[in-house]
């Protein structure tokens, strides 16, 4: 529970927990299946008809000010977010089994609605509190949808994931086609995804204990195997090329080198520390949340070098991390429901109650002014905010006392 008043403002001096160089363990992978995408579609893309709505943003103005744009689909939990070249927003609604894009300078929401989802009930069903039953159909059994993590690609090409719908999905915003390229592997689960500098998008697979890659232009997908029962969260791709995965039950940062095939472990020093969503920073620093140990961790890729520290709050859960360009790395937390950001120049964070109440964030971006964007997924909030970066308070804060709960000691 977060008893903080929204607008609270912490920051503390960065120590890491753990800094240790990890010599990896060496493993050469084989590519297990190439082809068509194993009956995946391979270029016929569907176009759809997007539906239009207007709406009127808010501006909630404390120690930052943020500005909320509420989905205009009700308790459509949006998930996944991402920032094109020209600042256009671009979300993935859940439970509502589309693809949004926002124009801020408008106000303007077109969603587009994922063509193998058409049918199933939509995101505003009621619960029937009288009789006790929820929609017809039962609402959270099905084999289709679920739209996650999203990235916006070379030529503003959008591309997300669907962890029921088991696919990678490409989206033209010109042509306003969508294309849905299945797993070779069922059930896998595809949960992130990232593109490299050829232009191919690999993938990791939550269920599958495998990654992969999609090459459009070949028509084909790859899938890498992993040890059964290997859990894999994040993904990134440097600019070699060289791909990098979180591994949750082993609990490790993992690089691929798609020439040579070679797949090398890091251990991370925090035990079962859970590594999700990162992102490259400045100089090869690769940038990670460990939900799990409640922290953010570093990994210095050219001396196999880890940094740990702890995000402000009692009850943290850093849920996604993105590096801004003035060396700014922003998380969100779904927990303590804040945004907030370490300096890497004055080695301390801080962080910002949102506005909304349980929230849950999901998801950030950063934009070309700097601003940060994110989603907040729960049924309440329902909404797309953006945090000012003009309004970030500059020089040192004052720490934040916080309060816990009956039962619970700092």
């Amino acid at each position: 529970m977060n008893l903080r008043s929204p607008g609270s403002i912490s920051r503390r001096t960065f120590t890491p927990r753990s800094i240790l160089t990890v010599a990896g363990l060496v493993l050469v992978l084989a590519f297990v299946s190439v082809g068509d995408a194993a009956g995946a579609p391979t270029g016929l893309g569907v176009k759809v008809k997007p539906k239009v709505t207007i709406v009127a943003p808010k501006e909630v103005k404390g120690d930052v000010r943020i500005v909320q744009y509420p989905v205009p689909a009700r308790y459509a939990t949006p998930y996944g977010i991402a920032v094109d070249s020209k600042d256009n927003i671009w979300c993935t609604l859940m439970s509502a089994n589309s693809l949004v894009r926002l124009d801020p300078s408008k106000g303007e929401f077109k969603e587009y609605r994922i063509p193998s989802t058409e049918g199933l009930p939509e995101s505003d069903w009621k619960y029937d509190s009288k009789n006790r039953t929820s929609p017809d159909k039962a609402f959270n059994v099905y084999s289709v949808g679920s739209p996650g993590n999203v990235i916006v690609g070379k030529n503003d090409i959008v591309w997300f994931v669907m962890h029921l719908g088991n696919s990678v999905v490409r989206f033209d915003p010109v042509t306003e086609e969508m294309t849905e390229f299945l797993m070779p592997t069922k059930n896998a689960q595809p949960y992130d995804l990232a593109e490299d500098p050829r232009g191919r998008i690999w993938f990791v697979e939550k269920n599958g204990s495998k990654f992969g890659v999609l090459d459009v232009a070949k028509k084909t997908i790859a899938e890498i195997p992993l040890p059964a029962g290997s859990q894999l969260m994040g993904i990134a791709v440097d600019t070699a090329g060289v791909v990098w995965l979180s591994e949750v039950s082993e609990n490790y940062i993992g690089r691929y080198e798609p020439e040579t095939k070679k797949y090398k472990k890091f251990p991370i020093p925090a035990v079962k520390s859970q590594p999700g969503k990162m992102q490259f920073g400045k100089e090869g620093m690769l940038w990670f949340c460990l939900l799990r140990s409640k922290q953010i961790g570093v990994l210095y890729t050219d001396k196999g070098m880890f940094g740990l520290t702890d995000p402000p709050g009692y009850n943290t859960a850093p849920q996604a991390i993105t590096a801004a360009k003035d060396g700014y790395i922003w998380y969100i937390d779904s927990m303590m429901n804040a945004i907030g950001y370490f300096d890497q120049k004055s080695v301390s964070f801080a962080s910002f109650d949102l506005p909304s109440m349980g929230a849950q964030p999901m998801s950030l971006s950063v934009d070309s002014k700097g601003d940060v964007w994110f989603t907040e997924s729960d049924r309440g909030a329902n909404q797309i905010s953006m945090l000012i970066r003009s309004s970030v308070p500059k020089g040192k804060a004052m720490p934040h006392v916080h309060e816990a709960p009956s039962g619970h000691s700092h």
